[in-house]
């Protein structure tokens, strides 16, 4: 199956999924991408439908209107779509969680804001909670996860706290570094791009506003990779969280005893002291001076100067 096929019956299975009444071929239409400019709709539409029944997918046909016997619509019951409850291996669950990661990174998560927005504005009111369904379930730790992903299909803002501040976010997109998860996104409060752990949002994210009150930039990508990552040479100990997402260097100084030296990085120099200053003791920036420099201050305001 070519790309473009692929996005469209993706497309068209999220439109007759995340409705509650029946659209007509009219409106498929209309909002799914691939169709409103192609001159052969009907056979292609036809042939998207015979795909979807190949994967086992129940198309259902009928009517929005009870005193009618005409069966001019389409949709998909979520209980005929649904599967019963599958376990996975260890291995497997590492190889569904590349999947994911691979979708979450690729034009399918825009394409689904995409059709979401087209559902809505032919009235079709979409209901959002239907569509975990069509990402790979795997274990995320983090209870911030699940809001900010509902929040980031629906274009809306939404409330937390991080570091003990209150923050108001536009999210753009999530995405999964060396394990860990965060959120790239537009902090209202700050007029700025911002990058959050997801793992260090306190409590549970509250969306904030109405659906659809924002547009992620296209140039997301290139934003992602814009801003280098800051490193430095740290001597850790016991502190789980730095050392997950931190690679072992050699260090010629000595280190204090239980102590192992590693190379952590940040999307940023604020993110990477919050992180070390975070572990207290247990964190020693051995290099370069300019981060040591900046712990150093950031302990000394949250000692009150002393």
């Amino acid at each position: 199956m070519s790309a473009a096929k692929s996005e469209r019956v993706m497309n068209l299975l999220i439109a007759l999924l995340s409705t509650k009444r029946y659209l007509t071929k009219a409106e498929l239409r209309e909002m799914v991408e691939g169709y409103r400019h192609t001159e052969s709709f009907d056979r292609t539409f036809e042939r998207d439908k015979a795909e979807l029944r190949a994967l086992g997918v129940v198309i259902r046909t009928g009517s929005n209107d009870p005193d009618s016997d005409d069966e001019d619509g389409y949709r998909i019951d979520r209980d005929d779509f649904e599967l019963p409850e599958v376990e996975f291996s260890g291995a497997e669950l590492v190889a569904i969680g590349l999947a994911a990661h691979a979708w979450q990174t690729s034009v399918g998560a825009e394409a689904t804001a995409t059709a979401l927005q087209r559902l809505r504005a032919a009235g079709a009111e979409p209901d959002v909670a239907r569509l975990p369904n069509l990402r790979a379930h795997i274990p995320v730790a983090e209870p911030a996860f699940d809001p900010i992903y509902r929040a980031l299909l629906e274009h809306r803002a939404v409330r937390f706290t991080y570091d003990g501040r209150v923050r108001n976010l536009q999210p753009w997109r999530l995405l999964q570094r060396k394990g860990l998860w965060l959120v790239l996104g537009h902090d209202t409060d700050r007029g700025a791009v911002r990058r959050f752990k997801l793992a260090r949002i306190e409590g549970i994210p509250e969306p904030v506003g109405p659906a659809e009150a924002f547009q992620p930039p296209a140039d997301v990508e290139s934003r992602l990779d814009a801003v280098p990552e800051v490193r430095a040479v740290v001597a850790v100990r016991d502190v789980p969280e730095l050392l997950a997402a931190s690679t072992p260097v050699a260090w010629d100084a000595p280190v204090p005893e239980g102590f192992v030296v590693v190379e952590v990085t940040g999307f940023n120099e604020p993110m990477l002291v919050t992180e070390i200053v975070a572990a207290g003791p247990d964190a020693i920036v051995l290099d370069p001076p300019k981060v040591r420099d900046a712990v150093v201050r950031s302990l000394l305001e949250w000692g009150g100067g002393q």
